[in-house]
């Protein structure tokens, strides 16, 4: 992996520990099997333990220290695969905070505090509030995926609850405990809680969370849909960011059961041979976990992957990012930005790590480094923070603590989960779903079909003219998906670039 592959990398290891020799696997049903007799069936094979069942996806995940045992699994009328559990492990993602050590950072917080608390957002966004506030200046993203002309409109996810299948979340930070259901709010990480340890560092997904949900205020970063329930399941560890596949598809599950309307997944694994079953088989348990959260009313989106490479190219593919029904969201950023030379000014590049390829359905800001390969060193300074021009080319964002720069697919993909919650919750007043119990269980039925559609109608044409393997359908705009008269181009428009004009 090279020094621009980040957050979405995995290492392909055997999950959990019955002993020291112990392996744990994922056991597929085929489909129409009954998966009460098919657990029945799992469980009476000498020499295994079952450890989680999910009826739902006909999935199971069983452990075993016998080298026999995956075989007498094989051969269980209604199975179909038996593959390692293999586990996620998240890279930590190139970052920049914006405090250069915990006393710095501590100073930032009070001074952010005495600003006054963050606002919990009851209906429009106080964007007066905002505009003295530095932070919000570095906020390139929100202005990217017009955020401003949604919050006018009165719009900012209210209602939509959205579930942050990542490393945990920072449930003390001011930015984002309002808007967190800690009644629903769960860890499948054994051992580990589903809220961080305290501190000053970087957590993935707290700075995921802020993207989505974080509040306005005078100082401070601010979410694209301020007003959204962030629901936290914690499928990978805050340590190692390690996370077994099964504790990932438990995730989905729990997730589309507590009634979430979107499921952001910033993960990934890249390459996965799509020759090999065991690929095959994951495939086939995460494209039943988005079809299970589908059919309850909530949209899976996912993060392509940081290897700058073709999914699908070689036969090699991502998991989950080549499942089916996933909205998988490649990454676009600008090239320079804070140097105020107009010919930087675009935002829409194509990142230089992104993974691209036919799964991708849209592109949001997960930053670029295009600028550092101008001039690293070249100084830059907005609203009073210094650093390394690229620097400023990041996606800033709430840590434990503080705020960050990050990198990645990772970041993109929350802010494709956020303008996903801004349709919903237009979609449904709009429709008048939400005026009474059986027109929001109607529109829920359909809620999925629906994102998925109004993230392409709605999106901007980047890249080659139409859909195309780098910006799928387009980079994503919460401008357009919030106007309920908006209506795509009856042609679609010139193309643009994909790379900035010193990298061509």
């Amino acid at each position: 992996m090279s020094s621009k592959q980040w957050c979405a990398g995995v290492v392909l290891a055997l999950a959990g520990a019955m002993s020291a020799d112990a392996a744990s696997y994922l056991v597929l049903g085929r489909s129409g099997s009954d998966a009460q007799t098919l657990q029945a069936r799992i469980e009476s094979i000498p020499g295994g333990k079952l450890q989680r069942a999910l009826p739902g996806l006909l999935v199971f995940a069983v452990q075993s220290d016998d080298a026999a045992y995956p075989a007498r699994l094989r051969v269980l009328p209604g199975v179909q695969y038996v593959a390692p559990d293999r586990t996620f492990t998240l890279d930590q993602p190139r970052q920049q905070p914006l405090a250069r050590d915990a006393a710095e950072a501590a100073a930032q917080m009070q001074r952010a505090l005495a600003a006054g608390a963050p606002r919990t957002v009851a209906g429009a966004v106080d964007q007066g509030l905002l505009a003295g506030n530095p932070l919000y200046r570095l906020q390139w993203a929100v202005r990217d995926v017009q955020a401003p002309q949604a919050w006018t409109r009165g719009y900012a996810g209210a209602g939509v609850r959205v579930a942050i299948l990542d490393s945990g979340i920072d449930c003390s930070n001011p930015w984002l405990a309002p808007n967190i259901d800690f009644a629903a709010a769960a860890s499948l990480v054994p051992g580990e809680g589903v809220c961080v340890q305290p501190g000053f560092y970087f957590n993935h997904g707290t700075h995921v969370a802020g993207i989505v949900a974080a509040l306005p205020s005078s100082f401070g970063t601010v979410g694209i849909a301020p007003a959204a329930t962030l629901l936290p399941v914690k499928v990978l560890s805050e340590y190692n960011g390690s996370g077994a596949f099964s504790w990932v598809l438990a995730g989905v599950v729990y997730a589309a059961d507590q009634g979430a309307d979107v499921v952001n997944m910033s993960l990934g694994a890249y390459p996965m041979p799509t020759s090999d079953p065991d690929t095959q088989a994951y495939l086939l348990a995460f494209g039943r976990a988005a079809d299970y959260a589908r059919a309850r009313g909530a949209a899976v989106i996912v993060a392509a992957g940081n290897d700058a490479a073709q999914l699908g190219a070689g036969g090699n593919v991502g998991v989950p990012a080549n499942a089916p029904g996933m909205i998988t969201v490649s990454a676009s950023g600008p090239a320079g930005w804070a140097t105020g030379n107009p010919d930087y000014a675009w935002l829409d590049y194509l990142a230089d790590y992104t993974d691209y390829g036919p799964p991708i359905a849209n592109a949001g800001p997960g930053g670029t480094f295009w600028y550092a390969d101008v001039d690293p060193d070249q100084s830059c300074n907005v609203a009073g923070f210094s650093f390394a021009c690229y620097v400023f080319d990041g996606v800033m964002s709430t840590i434990p603590g503080g705020w960050s720069f990050a990198w990645g697919t990772s970041m993109a993909t929350p802010a494709a989960s956020a303008v996903a919650a801004l349709a919903i919750e237009r979609g449904r007043i709009s429709s008048g779903a939400y005026l009474t119990p059986q027109g929001l269980a109607q529109f829920r039925a359909r809620q999925a079909d629906f994102v998925r559609s109004a993230l392409q109608t709605a999106s901007v044409d980047r890249g080659p003219r139409g859909r195309d393997p780098y910006f799928g359908y387009g980079r994503v705009d919460a401008g357009n998906v919030s106007d309920v008269y908006y209506r795509p181009p009856r042609n679609a428009p010139a193309s643009t670039p994909l790379y900035p004009p010193y990298a061509q």
